[in-house]
C-alpha cells in the first residue's frame, strides 16, 4: 500500500472524520461551520501527530497533510475575516444611510434667517409678524441695535408690519432693551417738540418727564436747557418765544398786567370792578396773588 493511501486510510479511520461536513469546501467558510471546522482540524492534527511517530516516510507524508490543513485553516481564517469585514461594511453603509436620511429630514426642518441666510431650528429663530420670514436671535438683536442708531429704521418692521418690543423682549439682552426703550421715547416725540441738552459734549435727549416751566434738566450731565430756544436755561421769558412776545406787545398796548409770580406770569386785564384784586390761577398749581391794576 502506498504512503498516500496509508495516510488516507489513517485519516478516514479517525473517529473525527465523520464530523467533516459532506459538502464542498465552501461549507468550511460558512459562519455556522467555522467553529466545527476548527475543532476537526485540531483533532486531525493530534491524530497525525500520533501516526507520524511510527514511520519516517509516513511522517513526511503526514507533514504534507499538516501543511494542507494549515493552508485550509489560514484560508478559513481569511474568509472569516473577510465575512466580518463585509458585515461591518454593510453595517457602516446602513448607518451612513440612516444618518443621511436624518440629516436630510433635519435640514428640511431648518428655517432660513432673513438677515444672514443661515439655517436655524424653529427654537433658534424668531418668526416675524408677517408670518413669512424668520430671524436668528443675533440678527434680531442687530436689527434693534441698528434702529437705535438710525431713526429711519424705526420702528423695526418686516413686510411693513412692526416688530413689537413686547414680542421680542425675552429674546434680547436686558441692556439692549433698556437702551431701545429710552430711544423709543425720543422717536415717539414729535421732532419739533424734542429738546436735547445744550451741552456740546452731551446732546442727550430730555424727555417730557424732565421738563418743567419750559426748562429741561438733563439726567446725564445735569445741565438745564430752555425748551423754546434750545439754549442754556435763562430767567424770564424766552426772547425766541414768538407767541409770548406777541401777547406781551398786546398787553402793553391794552394796559394789561402780568402776575409777578415767577411760576405763573399770567396776563391779567381789568374789565370791571376795583383796581385792587386778588388773582387766582389754577394753571400752574394754585397761585393766589394780590395785584393793583393801574
Amino acid at each position: 500500500m502506498s504512503t498516500r493511501a496509508l495516510v488516507d486510510e489513517r485519516i478516514l479511520s479517525s473517529p473525527y472524520h465523520s464530523l467533516i461536513p459532506r459538502t464542498n469546501m465552501n461549507s468550511f467558510y460558512q459562519p455556522e461551520n467555522v467553529g466545527l471546522t476548527g475543532l476537526i482540524i485540531r483533532l486531525q492534527r493530534e491524530d497525525i501527530g500520533e501516526v507520524a511517530r511510527d514511520d519516517e516516510a509516513l511522517s513526511f507524508a503526514l507533514e504534507l497533510q499538516l501543511q494542507e490543513l494549515s493552508i485550509v485553516e489560514t484560508d478559513i481564517a481569511d474568509h472569516q475575516f473577510a465575512n466580518k469585514w463585509l458585515w461591518q461594511l454593510d453595517c457602516d453603509y446602513k448607518l451612513a444611510l440612516a444618518l443621511s436620511n436624518l440629516h436630510h429630514e433635519a435640514d428640511a426642518a431648518l428655517l432660513t434667517c432673513t438677515g444672514c441666510d443661515s439655517r436655524f431650528t424653529r427654537h433658534q429663530s424668531f418668526k416675524a409678524p408677517c408670518d413669512r420670514h424668520f430671524f436668528c436671535f443675533e440678527c434680531l438683536a442687530n436689527f434693534f441695535e441698528y434702529t437705535i442708531g438710525d431713526e429711519s429704521l424705526y420702528p423695526p418692521k418686516c413686510c411693513d408690519i412692526e416688530i413689537s418690543l413686547d414680542n421680542v423682549r425675552k429674546l434680547l439682552d436686558d441692556k439692549l432693551v433698556a437702551r431701545y426703550e429710552k430711544k423709543k421715547i425720543e422717536y415717539d416725540t414729535e421732532p419739533t417738540k424734542r429738546t436735547y441738552c445744550h451741552g456740546l459734549k452731551c446732546n442727550t435727549f430730555i424727555p417730557e418727564s424732565s421738563i418743567e416751566n419750559d426748562v429741561a434738566t438733563c439726567s446725564d450731565c445735569g445741565k438745564r436747557t430752555c425748551t423754546i430756544c434750545k439754549e442754556k436755561a435763562h430767567r424770564g421769558d424766552c426772547p425766541k418765544d414768538e407767541d409770548t412776545q406777541s401777547l406781551l406787545d398786546m398787553a402793553e398796548k391794552e394796559g394789561w398786567q402780568r402776575c409777578y409770580n415767577t411760576k405763573c406770569h399770567r396776563v391779567v386785564a381789568l374789565t370791571i370792578g376795583f383796581n385792587h384784586i386778588t388773582y387766582v390761577s389754577h394753571t400752574h398749581g394754585i397761585c393766589v396773588t394780590k395785584l393793583t391794576i393801574i
